[in-house]
């Protein structure tokens, strides 16, 4: 028996979806009660599995990362694709599903305080439940995929602190300004500055004397 469905070329990128993607439907139902609300849920939970997947593959793009497709499932999806050439490049790929989460969850709070004087019932039967997929379940998505652990994208992601704390000690100190103090020399230096004084100092007699 078929587990996923092949949902064509987008972008370019081969996208195939596993059937536990539908689980969600049946979860938001068991919550909201409505036919329609459920619905409406799953089509954005959807529409947020593809904004955290495009994320890496923005990222991945950006950074000449090789993508060779993607595949919704469950809770999380998961894009194919290359190792990048460096360590900076692989943690900005990791980011890039979650930055994406983030700008829908910003602009679906703008979205609901925008909505929140409405009257009209079916803005609230459609915009209810989609708004509810892309803040709540949004955040929980969040957490989810920022665990550091196993193929969750916290597990490359959480290695941007390291790499920022070896990236500091790495930049070059700068050279401290001069005080106009006097440099306390060592004593062979300074054995060798008091033979060449003494000596200019005898030159200088010399001459003076033949005239």
């Amino acid at each position: 028996m078929q587990n996923h469905w092949n949902l064509g070329r987008w972008l370019g990128i081969p996208v195939t979806m596993d059937w536990t993607v539908l689980l969600a439907f049946a979860w938001l139902f068991l919550m909201l009660g409505e036919l329609l609300a459920a619905l409406v849920g799953a089509v954005a939970f959807g529409c947020l599995l593809a904004a955290h997947e495009f994320g890496h593959v923005a990222m991945a793009r950006w950074r000449r990362v090789p993508v060779y497709g993607i595949n919704f499932n469950g809770l999380h999806g998961e894009t194919a694709r290359g190792h990048a050439a460096r360590r900076g490049d692989e943690i900005l790929v990791a980011w890039g599903g979650v930055l994406a989460q983030l700008l829908i969850l910003v602009l679906a709070l703008a979205a609901s305080q925008a909505l929140a004087f409405s009257t009209n019932s079916w803005v609230s039967r459609i915009a209810g439940p989609w708004l509810m997929v892309w803040t709540r379940w949004n955040v929980f998505l969040i957490i989810v995929a920022l665990l550091p652990i196993g193929p969750m994208d916290g597990h490359a992601a959480w290695k941007v602190i390291p790499f920022l704390r070896e990236k500091l000690r790495r930049r070059p100190q700068p050279k401290p300004a001069s005080t106009g103090k006097v440099v306390e020399l060592d004593a062979a230096r300074r054995r060798a500055l008091e033979a060449e004084s003494a000596k200019a100092a005898d030159e200088i007699i010399n001459r003076l004397k033949k005239k």
